[in-house]
């Protein structure tokens, strides 16, 4: 598929992060990833985490950074630890839903996305300026909102800059009723990174790419990444139960690089 790479995303192993981040990175390699997508609060020395990554092989392919984090009174101590991190992708996890980040339910409106969006462009340059990139990471509510024939979606790309990347979380957008292959070709060069999340309407997130419960449509999703320009495909898995942990990111690797990898 081009050019593109396989990461997994680490929330998919967050409590083994958490208990162990060395033995955590080097088990991501040895599963055959590229890459992580980091996820979680600034708990290491950047240092510690940069010199991991040259030891390991792996690739910092962007980290989840809070809302809160990007703000006025916290960018700046948050750009440096990025910075020193070697991070290149800064992608904000989530605003609204059931969270509440960066607004009340109460609150939700086309206006209050508009204003979100704005913000973001501003997050933006100076992200830019250190030579990084800002992006948005999506969830359901994204897709299933409709404020009068706008989305939270259709906001987000309209209003925001297109050097913002669009992380399209395959799960959460069939979940939001939309189609993950349909919504990468309709913002080719814009989608650069692409959670793979296996969902399943009858199971939920207990299912792994590769499994007939897995309602993504790979070949096509993977189609429009490589027209898209994605340079990265980051395999994210929540199981809570079946497949948790690393048993899931071994199947989810496992059943994506059949697809990938000639």
């Amino acid at each position: 598929m081009g050019s593109m790479s396989v990461a997994l995303g680490l929330y998919s192993v967050y409590k083994e992060l958490q208990h162990d981040l060395e033995s955590t990175l080097r088990r991501v390699k040895a599963i055959g990833y590229e890459g992580v997508e980091f996820y979680g609060e600034f708990t290491r020395e950047p240092e510690q985490i940069r010199e991991l990554l040259r030891e390991t092989g792996l690739t910092n392919c962007g980290w989840h950074t809070e809302w809160k984090l990007l703000q006025p009174d916290t960018i700046t101590a948050t750009l440096d630890y990025h910075s020193r991190a070697g991070t290149k992708n800064i992608i904000i996890p989530a605003l609204g839903g059931p969270w509440e980040i960066g607004h009340k339910s109460s609150e939700d409106s086309a206006d209050i996305w508009i204003k979100h969006a704005r913000r973001m462009n501003e997050i933006a340059e100076q992200v830019e300026n250190l030579g990084c990139r800002l992006g948005y990471h999506t969830h359901a509510h994204e897709f299933n909102t409709d404020f009068g024939g706008a989305t939270p979606w259709s906001i987000l790309c309209e209003y925001t800059n297109r050097s913002i990347i669009l992380e399209l979380d395959t799960g959460n957008c069939i979940e939001g009723g939309a189609d993950p292959a349909q919504v990468i070709a309709d913002n080719s060069g814009r989608t650069l990174l692409v959670h793979g999340k296996p969902f399943s309407r009858k199971a939920g997130h207990e299912t792994f790419i590769g499994d007939s419960l897995d309602e993504n449509d790979w070949p096509s999703i993977l189609e429009a990444c490589s027209r898209s320009g994605t340079e990265w495909l980051i395999v994210e898995h929540e199981s809570e139960s079946k497949y948790a942990q690393f048993d899931g990111a071994e199947r989810c690797f496992a059943g994506i690089t059949q697809l990938v990898i000639p």
